[in-house]
Protein backbone atom coordinates (compact mmCIF):
# COMPACT_ATOMS: atom_id res chain seq x y z
CA UNK A 1 0.00 0.00 0.00
CA UNK A 2 1.04 3.21 -0.77
CA UNK A 3 0.52 5.91 1.71
CA UNK A 4 0.54 9.38 1.94
CA UNK A 5 1.48 11.22 5.50
CA UNK A 6 0.71 14.71 5.58
CA UNK A 7 1.21 16.66 8.44
CA UNK A 8 2.12 20.45 9.34
CA UNK A 9 4.78 20.29 12.13
CA UNK A 10 7.04 22.99 12.00
CA UNK A 11 9.85 23.52 14.52
CA UNK A 12 10.73 20.43 15.28
CA UNK A 13 13.31 20.57 17.57
CA UNK A 14 11.09 22.46 20.41
CA UNK A 15 7.36 22.54 20.84
CA UNK A 16 6.93 20.18 17.61
CA UNK A 17 9.30 17.96 19.27
CA UNK A 18 6.97 15.09 20.64
CA UNK A 19 4.46 15.33 17.70
CA UNK A 20 7.65 14.72 15.21
CA UNK A 21 8.42 11.85 16.81
CA UNK A 22 5.11 10.11 17.08
CA UNK A 23 5.04 10.66 12.76
CA UNK A 24 8.22 9.59 12.13
CA UNK A 25 7.88 6.35 14.50
CA UNK A 26 5.11 5.11 13.16
CA UNK A 27 6.12 6.23 9.14
CA UNK A 28 9.27 3.63 10.21
CA UNK A 29 6.93 0.80 11.75
CA UNK A 30 4.71 1.19 9.02
CA UNK A 31 7.56 1.21 6.56
CA UNK A 32 8.86 -2.38 8.06
CA UNK A 33 5.36 -4.03 7.33
CA UNK A 34 6.26 -3.83 3.72
CA UNK A 35 4.34 -0.28 3.13
CA UNK A 36 5.36 2.70 0.96
CA UNK A 37 5.27 5.90 3.44
CA UNK A 38 6.26 9.07 1.96
CA UNK A 39 6.13 11.72 4.84
CA UNK A 40 5.38 15.41 3.73
CA UNK A 41 6.33 18.08 6.17
CA UNK A 42 3.95 20.95 4.75
CA UNK A 43 5.79 23.53 7.16
CA UNK A 44 8.78 22.01 8.04
CA UNK A 45 11.65 24.49 9.59
CA UNK A 46 13.32 24.61 13.05
CA UNK A 47 14.44 27.26 14.87
CA UNK A 48 18.42 26.93 13.85
CA UNK A 49 17.22 26.56 10.41
CA UNK A 50 14.69 29.47 9.97
CA UNK A 51 15.29 31.39 6.75
CA UNK A 52 15.02 35.57 6.67
CA UNK A 53 11.45 35.26 5.82
CA UNK A 54 10.91 32.62 8.62
CA UNK A 55 12.12 35.36 11.13
CA UNK A 56 10.40 38.38 9.17
CA UNK A 57 7.27 36.31 9.13
CA UNK A 58 8.33 35.37 13.40
CA UNK A 59 8.82 38.88 14.29
CA UNK A 60 5.26 40.17 12.70
CA UNK A 61 3.18 37.38 14.05
CA UNK A 62 4.66 38.61 17.73
CA UNK A 63 3.24 41.67 17.12
CA UNK A 64 0.12 41.06 15.67
CA UNK A 65 -0.37 37.19 16.19
CA UNK A 66 -3.41 37.80 18.52
CA UNK A 67 -5.47 39.40 15.64
CA UNK A 68 -4.30 37.82 12.66
CA UNK A 69 -3.37 34.19 13.65
CA UNK A 70 -6.64 32.30 13.19
CA UNK A 71 -7.64 34.55 9.99
CA UNK A 72 -4.42 33.81 8.75
CA UNK A 73 -4.71 29.76 9.64
CA UNK A 74 -7.83 29.85 7.41
CA UNK A 75 -6.27 31.87 4.60
CA UNK A 76 -3.34 29.50 4.23
CA UNK A 77 -5.64 26.77 3.05
CA UNK A 78 -4.81 28.27 -0.13
CA UNK A 79 -1.38 27.76 -0.11
CA UNK A 80 -1.78 24.27 0.76
CA UNK A 81 -4.30 23.43 -1.41
CA UNK A 82 -2.27 24.10 -4.38
CA UNK A 83 1.06 22.56 -2.80
CA UNK A 84 -0.77 19.65 -1.54
CA UNK A 85 -2.70 19.04 -5.20
CA UNK A 86 0.21 19.18 -6.61
CA UNK A 87 1.68 16.04 -4.70
CA UNK A 88 -1.03 14.02 -4.43
CA UNK A 89 -0.83 14.52 -8.31
CA UNK A 90 2.45 13.62 -8.69
CA UNK A 91 2.68 10.50 -6.06
CA UNK A 92 -1.13 9.12 -6.07
CA UNK A 93 -1.14 7.44 -3.00
CA UNK A 94 -3.56 4.67 -2.64
CA UNK A 95 -4.75 6.30 0.75
CA UNK A 96 -3.80 9.48 2.67
CA UNK A 97 -3.13 9.65 6.65
CA UNK A 98 -3.53 13.21 8.01
CA UNK A 99 -2.15 14.40 11.23
CA UNK A 100 -5.31 17.06 12.14
CA UNK A 101 -4.06 20.95 11.89
CA UNK A 102 -6.06 24.24 14.01
CA UNK A 103 -8.77 25.58 11.03
CA UNK A 104 -6.89 23.10 8.00
CA UNK A 105 -9.21 21.57 5.62
CA UNK A 106 -7.75 21.84 2.25
CA UNK A 107 -6.45 17.87 2.22
CA UNK A 108 -9.90 16.64 3.08
CA UNK A 109 -11.81 18.81 0.67
CA UNK A 110 -8.57 17.29 -2.25
CA UNK A 111 -9.26 13.53 -0.85
CA UNK A 112 -12.76 13.55 -1.80
CA UNK A 113 -12.43 15.50 -5.13
CA UNK A 114 -9.92 12.95 -6.30
CA UNK A 115 -11.59 10.10 -4.50
CA UNK A 116 -8.50 9.11 -2.42
CA UNK A 117 -9.60 7.52 1.13
CA UNK A 118 -8.80 9.62 4.03
CA UNK A 119 -7.61 8.55 7.43
CA UNK A 120 -7.94 11.52 9.75
CA UNK A 121 -5.44 11.51 12.71
CA UNK A 122 -6.57 13.67 16.04
CA UNK A 123 -4.21 13.69 19.21
CA UNK A 124 -5.63 17.01 20.18
CA UNK A 125 -9.37 18.97 19.80
CA UNK A 126 -7.93 21.41 18.62
CA UNK A 127 -10.93 24.00 18.85
CA UNK A 128 -11.12 23.33 22.66
CA UNK A 129 -7.51 23.85 22.73
CA UNK A 130 -8.08 27.12 21.65
CA UNK A 131 -10.86 27.91 23.87
CA UNK A 132 -8.87 27.08 26.73
CA UNK A 133 -5.22 27.93 26.13
CA UNK A 134 -5.19 30.98 23.53
CA UNK A 135 -7.13 33.08 26.04
CA UNK A 136 -5.71 36.10 24.52
CA UNK A 137 -5.94 35.76 20.81
CA UNK A 138 -9.39 37.27 19.27
CA UNK A 139 -11.17 33.85 17.94
CA UNK A 140 -13.28 33.49 15.32
CA UNK A 141 -17.06 32.65 16.51
CA UNK A 142 -17.70 28.99 15.58
CA UNK A 143 -15.36 28.84 12.61
CA UNK A 144 -12.93 26.38 14.20
CA UNK A 145 -15.37 24.01 15.49
CA UNK A 146 -17.02 24.41 11.85
CA UNK A 147 -13.50 22.93 10.15
CA UNK A 148 -12.70 20.47 12.88
CA UNK A 149 -16.06 19.00 12.36
CA UNK A 150 -15.82 18.99 7.97
CA UNK A 151 -12.59 17.18 8.85
CA UNK A 152 -14.03 14.50 10.67
CA UNK A 153 -17.56 14.47 8.09
CA UNK A 154 -14.82 13.98 5.06
CA UNK A 155 -12.70 11.38 6.60
CA UNK A 156 -13.65 7.77 5.82
CA UNK A 157 -11.87 6.86 9.38
CA UNK A 158 -10.94 8.81 12.37
CA UNK A 159 -8.10 7.61 14.44
CA UNK A 160 -7.50 9.45 18.18
CA UNK A 161 -5.07 8.25 20.86
CA UNK A 162 -7.47 7.95 23.63
CA UNK A 163 -10.73 6.86 24.63
CA UNK A 164 -11.57 9.89 26.54
CA UNK A 165 -10.69 11.90 23.29
CA UNK A 166 -13.44 9.48 21.34
CA UNK A 167 -16.32 10.40 23.82
CA UNK A 168 -15.80 13.81 23.72
CA UNK A 169 -16.72 13.72 20.13
CA UNK A 170 -19.65 11.81 20.74
CA UNK A 171 -22.23 14.74 20.55
CA UNK A 172 -20.59 15.86 17.23
CA UNK A 173 -23.02 14.06 15.12
CA UNK A 174 -20.28 11.74 13.49
CA UNK A 175 -20.80 8.30 12.53
CA UNK A 176 -19.37 6.30 15.71
CA UNK A 177 -18.33 3.37 13.53
CA UNK A 178 -15.15 6.00 12.05
CA UNK A 179 -13.41 6.57 15.13
CA UNK A 180 -10.96 4.15 16.43
CA UNK A 181 -8.51 4.39 19.18
CA UNK A 182 -5.35 3.89 19.42
CA UNK A 183 -2.72 4.78 21.78
CA UNK A 184 0.99 5.89 21.38
CA UNK A 185 3.46 3.62 22.16
CA UNK A 186 7.48 3.53 22.19
CA UNK A 187 10.37 2.48 20.44
CA UNK A 188 11.02 -0.94 23.03
CA UNK A 189 14.58 -0.89 20.76
CA UNK A 190 16.02 1.90 21.38
CA UNK A 191 14.46 3.02 24.56
CA UNK A 192 15.46 -0.47 26.65
CA UNK A 193 17.02 -0.75 30.03
CA UNK A 194 20.28 -2.24 28.67
CA UNK A 195 21.07 1.06 27.25
CA UNK A 196 24.61 2.29 28.52
CA UNK A 197 23.76 5.40 30.87
CA UNK A 198 27.70 6.02 32.05
CA UNK A 199 28.27 8.67 29.72
CA UNK A 200 24.92 10.75 31.77
CA UNK A 201 26.37 9.81 35.14
CA UNK A 202 29.73 10.85 34.36
CA UNK A 203 28.68 14.02 32.60
CA UNK A 204 26.40 15.16 36.18
CA UNK A 205 28.37 13.19 38.55
CA UNK A 206 25.40 10.97 39.43
CA UNK A 207 27.46 7.63 39.95
CA UNK A 208 26.63 6.16 43.68
CA UNK A 209 23.28 8.27 43.14
CA UNK A 210 19.69 6.90 43.69
CA UNK A 211 18.29 9.28 40.58
CA UNK A 212 14.58 10.77 40.76
CA UNK A 213 14.01 12.53 37.20
CA UNK A 214 11.73 13.98 34.28
CA UNK A 215 11.65 14.33 31.00
CA UNK A 216 9.22 16.67 28.61
CA UNK A 217 8.48 19.83 28.72
CA UNK A 218 8.06 22.48 31.89
CA UNK A 219 4.39 23.13 30.90
CA UNK A 220 1.88 23.94 33.46
CA UNK A 221 -0.35 21.44 32.45
CA UNK A 222 2.35 19.27 33.37
CA UNK A 223 1.67 19.55 36.98
CA UNK A 224 5.43 20.97 37.78
CA UNK A 225 3.93 23.70 40.19
CA UNK A 226 4.63 21.93 43.71
CA UNK A 227 8.08 20.27 42.16
CA UNK A 228 9.74 23.10 44.16
CA UNK A 229 8.70 20.97 47.89
CA UNK A 230 8.75 18.12 46.73
CA UNK A 231 12.63 18.61 45.67
CA UNK A 232 13.12 19.87 49.13
CA UNK A 233 11.26 17.46 51.19
CA UNK A 234 13.02 14.31 49.41
CA UNK A 235 16.40 16.10 49.46
CA UNK A 236 15.98 17.05 53.11
CA UNK A 237 15.62 12.86 54.10
CA UNK A 238 17.51 11.49 51.00
CA UNK A 239 21.01 13.00 50.96
CA UNK A 240 22.14 10.18 48.79
CA UNK A 241 19.36 11.05 46.27
CA UNK A 242 19.83 13.72 42.91
CA UNK A 243 17.11 14.86 40.73
CA UNK A 244 17.99 15.02 36.94
CA UNK A 245 14.92 17.12 34.82
CA UNK A 246 15.35 17.09 31.06
CA UNK A 247 13.81 19.78 28.68
CA UNK A 248 12.71 23.21 28.05
CA UNK A 249 9.53 25.10 29.13
CA UNK A 250 8.26 28.33 30.93
CA UNK A 251 8.14 26.85 34.43
CA UNK A 252 12.01 25.92 33.68
CA UNK A 253 13.77 29.32 34.74
CA UNK A 254 10.72 29.80 37.83
CA UNK A 255 11.57 26.20 39.32
CA UNK A 256 16.06 27.31 38.48
CA UNK A 257 15.51 30.44 40.19
CA UNK A 258 13.68 29.28 43.50
CA UNK A 259 15.79 26.42 43.45
CA UNK A 260 19.33 28.96 43.33
CA UNK A 261 18.47 30.11 46.36
CA UNK A 262 18.60 26.52 48.28
CA UNK A 263 21.22 24.76 49.72
CA UNK A 264 20.23 21.14 47.74
CA UNK A 265 20.36 23.05 44.51
CA UNK A 266 23.57 21.44 43.60
CA UNK A 267 22.11 17.92 43.48
CA UNK A 268 19.22 19.66 41.06
CA UNK A 269 20.35 19.22 37.33
CA UNK A 270 18.37 20.54 34.71
CA UNK A 271 20.02 19.68 31.12
CA UNK A 272 18.07 21.56 29.02
CA UNK A 273 17.11 20.37 25.71
CA UNK A 274 18.07 16.68 24.79
CA UNK A 275 17.30 15.47 21.46
CA UNK A 276 15.37 12.12 20.77
CA UNK A 277 18.62 10.08 19.92
CA UNK A 278 20.22 11.21 23.36
CA UNK A 279 16.86 10.52 25.40
CA UNK A 280 17.15 6.60 26.13
CA UNK A 281 20.57 7.62 27.98
CA UNK A 282 19.15 9.98 29.85
CA UNK A 283 16.21 7.97 30.34
CA UNK A 284 17.98 5.17 31.83
CA UNK A 285 20.21 7.48 33.68
CA UNK A 286 17.28 7.78 35.89
CA UNK A 287 15.58 5.24 38.66
CA UNK A 288 12.67 6.99 39.54
CA UNK A 289 10.67 8.70 37.07
CA UNK A 290 7.88 11.11 37.36
CA UNK A 291 4.23 12.39 35.22
CA UNK A 292 3.11 14.36 37.67
CA UNK A 293 0.14 15.59 35.70
CA UNK A 294 -2.37 18.06 37.77
CA UNK A 295 -5.97 17.31 38.29
CA UNK A 296 -7.96 18.28 34.68
CA UNK A 297 -11.40 18.01 33.71
CA UNK A 298 -10.61 16.61 30.18
CA UNK A 299 -7.40 14.63 29.90
CA UNK A 300 -7.64 13.54 26.68
CA UNK A 301 -3.97 13.01 26.11
CA UNK A 302 -1.33 9.93 25.18
CA UNK A 303 1.25 10.82 26.85
CA UNK A 304 4.52 9.87 25.20
CA UNK A 305 6.56 10.49 27.84
CA UNK A 306 4.60 7.17 29.95
CA UNK A 307 5.53 5.28 27.03
CA UNK A 308 9.26 5.82 27.00
CA UNK A 309 9.79 5.12 31.10
CA UNK A 310 8.27 2.03 30.59
CA UNK A 311 10.09 1.13 27.70
CA UNK A 312 13.10 2.17 29.35
CA UNK A 313 12.29 0.20 32.20
CA UNK A 314 12.16 2.77 34.93
CA UNK A 315 9.52 2.74 38.02
CA UNK A 316 6.91 5.46 36.83
CA UNK A 317 5.51 7.61 39.80
CA UNK A 318 2.11 9.42 38.04
CA UNK A 319 -1.25 10.89 38.29
CA UNK A 320 -4.20 8.29 38.21
CA UNK A 321 -5.66 10.32 35.28
CA UNK A 322 -7.30 9.90 31.83
CA UNK A 323 -5.25 7.44 29.56
CA UNK A 324 -2.54 6.88 32.61
CA UNK A 325 -5.17 5.23 35.22
CA UNK A 326 -6.04 2.64 32.50
CA UNK A 327 -2.48 1.73 31.84
CA UNK A 328 -0.72 1.80 34.49
CA UNK A 329 -2.49 -1.00 37.62
CA UNK A 330 -0.99 0.66 41.18
CA UNK A 331 1.85 -1.07 42.59
CA UNK A 332 2.34 -3.29 40.00
CA UNK A 333 3.80 -1.78 36.84
CA UNK A 334 3.57 2.16 38.47
CA UNK A 335 2.81 4.12 41.01
CA UNK A 336 -0.32 6.13 41.27
CA UNK A 337 -1.65 9.11 42.87
CA UNK A 338 -4.35 11.32 42.64
CA UNK A 339 -3.78 14.67 40.22
CA UNK A 340 -2.85 17.41 42.64
CA UNK A 341 -2.15 15.10 45.63
CA UNK A 342 1.28 15.70 46.01
CA UNK A 343 1.48 14.13 49.69
CA UNK A 344 0.69 11.04 47.84
CA UNK A 345 3.11 11.57 45.57
CA UNK A 346 5.53 12.27 48.32
CA UNK A 347 4.63 8.93 50.19
CA UNK A 348 4.53 7.05 46.87
CA UNK A 349 7.94 8.12 45.97
CA UNK A 350 9.21 7.46 49.41
CA UNK A 351 7.97 3.84 49.23
CA UNK A 352 10.12 3.44 46.11
CA UNK A 353 13.17 4.74 47.82
CA UNK A 354 13.04 2.57 50.40
CA UNK A 355 11.82 -0.63 48.80
CA UNK A 356 14.62 -1.04 46.15
CA UNK A 357 12.84 -4.72 45.39
CA UNK A 358 9.32 -2.72 44.70
CA UNK A 359 11.03 -0.74 42.59
CA UNK A 360 12.73 -3.36 40.17
CA UNK A 361 9.55 -5.54 40.31
CA UNK A 362 7.72 -2.25 38.64
CA UNK A 363 10.68 -1.75 36.28
CA UNK A 364 9.91 -4.91 34.86
CA UNK A 365 6.74 -4.87 34.51
CA UNK A 366 6.58 -1.86 33.12
CA UNK A 367 9.11 -2.74 30.68
CA UNK A 368 6.96 -6.17 29.67
CA UNK A 369 3.89 -3.84 29.40
CA UNK A 370 5.76 -2.09 26.71
CA UNK A 371 7.22 -5.08 25.17
CA UNK A 372 3.56 -6.47 25.14
CA UNK A 373 1.46 -4.05 24.07
CA UNK A 374 2.48 0.07 24.06
CA UNK A 375 4.95 0.26 21.32
CA UNK A 376 5.06 1.53 17.56
CA UNK A 377 5.09 -1.84 16.19
CA UNK A 378 1.27 -2.61 17.93
CA UNK A 379 0.32 1.15 16.99
CA UNK A 380 1.76 0.66 13.29
CA UNK A 381 -0.60 -2.62 12.97
CA UNK A 382 -3.65 -1.33 14.69
CA UNK A 383 -3.50 1.90 12.21
CA UNK A 384 -2.81 -0.65 8.69
CA UNK A 385 -5.89 -2.36 9.95
CA UNK A 386 -7.50 1.02 9.78
CA UNK A 387 -6.11 2.01 6.35
CA UNK A 388 -7.01 -1.66 5.03
CA UNK A 389 -10.56 -1.01 5.74
CA UNK A 390 -11.38 2.25 4.21
CA UNK A 391 -10.69 -0.26 0.86
CA UNK A 392 -9.26 0.83 -2.42
CA UNK A 393 -10.93 4.10 -3.05
CA UNK A 394 -14.16 3.43 -3.04
CA UNK A 395 -15.15 3.76 0.80
CA UNK A 396 -16.13 7.35 0.13
CA UNK A 397 -19.60 7.67 2.01
CA UNK A 398 -20.24 9.45 5.45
Amino acid sequence: MRIGYFNYLYDLKESSVGASVHVEQLAEALRKHGHHVDVYYLNRFTSVEQSVQSKTRALLKKKLWRYLNQLNALISNVRYFIKEWKIISGDTPDVILLRYNFLNFSLPVIARLKRIPLVLEVNAPMAYENKKFSEHAVKLPLIPEFVEWLNLYLSQRIIVVSSQLKEYYRPWRIDKEKFVVIPNGANIKKFNPNVTAERILNKYQLKDKVVLGFAGSFHYWHGLENLMNFIQSILKKYPQVAFLLVGEGPLKNDLEQALAQNDSKDKVIFSGYVSYNEMPEYLVAMDIVFAPYPNMDFFYYSPLKLYEYLSAGRAVVASRIGQIGEVLVDQQNGMLFAPGDYQEMLAKTIQLLEDPELRRKISQNGRKLAEEKYNWENSAKSVMDTLASVGSGNDQKN
